[in-house]
């Protein structure tokens, strides 16, 4: 790659979010480019998550989040259907032993403008999830699941057919102004771009930091782990089942989940990750994990949440607390049926404040335009955000 090649914009990272946003703005016939430090795309959040077609349920009225979500989720399954991927809109039943909160959140699904969110109970509940030990719950229609590995190689597949450019293999290590123009190094080239777009996941505030900005939030990665649920009852969960999640955090608890592909699987928790990448409690990066401890904030955030801390840690080593969990919403599992699933890490922003960033966050710097938080529904309302950003940078190309 020749260092005079000049693009209009440049995506740093080929998760969903950087290959939506990229191809979003392909639609406007600009020279673009996917830089990507892995040997292809979606090797960690894109390519670990569950699954999930979110609702957008649990997040703010008028929130970014809440948003973006409910019109991704409308965009995602529209291209899914022409795109011939397969989904499954099952829908999801919230239970809890208090019935006030459940109201609570229906309130939000009338103010969301999500039709159809009720409650049921007895016969109508048992009829959805025969083996559901609550007697009452939630239904949200709204909620499925899809393979996103596929979306992601569809949305690469109408990247390329449009001219669009990849660069794998790449770790971008310097960012410069020169003349108004963004100069990107990596080890092995540079080249030159108009704009450049920060989707790069769990480096993105290392990505800003290097395009001289001094972001007030901190990239802390947290491990999801999962398990299948082995079991020779096929409709020992039909389609998904969730706890209410704690206003409070930005995690929505252990849930089960009927996959696309029929696996029954349970999770994620929560737990501080020693490493960007670390997918295992032994994967540890020096460098990584004093970025992460060195940051006030992210004492602060132990401080808040030290017991909540504790909790996921105990349940992450101990696997009988794992399938206690689980066995809150059916009992026919045993231990031996959990086995270990790929884990993922989240990319969580944590201000100075050791507040855990709820909504998505976006900084822009000169010519550039930084995503650092976009953590779950992310992937669920990743057609919005490319649409969002496109819209917000096109009159500067």
């Amino acid at each position: 790659m020749s260092s005079s090649n000049l693009y209009d914009v440049a995506v740093i990272g080929s998760g969903i979010v950087g290959l939506s946003v990229a191809l979003n703005i392909k639609n406007q016939n600009n020279k673009i480019i996917i830089i990507e430090k892995e040997n292809n795309i979606s090797k960690h959040q894109s390519g670990r998550n569950s699954g999930v077609i979110h609702s957008g349920i649990y997040y703010k009225p008028n929130s970014l989040k809440s948003e973006l979500c409910i019109r991704g989720r409308e965009l995602l399954i529209k291209y899914a259907k022409d795109k011939s991927i397969d989904f499954n809109l099952s829908g999801k039943i919230i239970v809890d032993n208090d019935r006030a909160k459940l109201q609570e959140l229906k309130n939000r699904a009338k103010d969301l403008g999500l039709e159809g969110v009720s409650f049921i109970s007895g016969e109508e509940l048992h009829q959805k999830e025969p083996n559901l030990l609550f007697n009452e719950g939630l239904f949200v229609p709204q909620a499925g699941v899809i393979d996103y590995l596929a979306v992601c190689e569809s949305l690469k597949k109408d990247f390329l057919e449009k001219g669009g450019e990849f660069i794998f293999n790449e770790e971008i290590v310097s960012i410069d102004n020169k003349d108004n123009i963004k100069i990107l190094k990596s080890k092995n080239l540079a080249l030159k771009a108009k704009y450049i777009i920060n989707c790069a996941g769990l480096y993105s505030d290392k990505i800003a930091r290097l395009d001289k900005l001094n972001p007030s939030i901190r990239i802390i990665p947290f491990r999801g782990e999962y398990y299948t649920i082995r079991s020779n009852q096929k409709n020992l969960i039909n389609s998904m089942v969730y706890p209410l999640a704690d206003p409070k955090l930005p995690f929505l608890g252990i849930h089960i989940t009927k996959t696309i592909d029929g696996n029954i699987e349970a999770g994620p928790n929560a737990v501080f990750a020693f490493a960007k990448e670390g997918y295992t409690w032994t994967t540890f990066n020096l460098f990584e994990f004093f970025g992460s401890v060195s940051f006030i904030g992210f004492w602060r955030l132990v401080r808040n949440y030290f017991k909540t801390g504790l909790g996921e840690m105990y349940r992450s080593l101990r696997k009988k607390k794992f399938l206690n969990e689980i066995n809150r919403f059916v009992e026919d599992v045993q231990i031996d049926n959990l086995v270990p699933k790929i884990s993922g890490v989240r990319a969580q922003a944590v201000d100075r404040k050791g507040n855990l960033i709820d909504d998505f966050y976006f900084l822009e710097g000169d010519n550039s335009l930084h995503v650092l938080n976009a953590p779950s529904p992310a992937a669920t309302a990743s057609l919005a955000i490319g649409e969002y950003i496109s819209e917000k940078i096109i009159l500067n190309l």
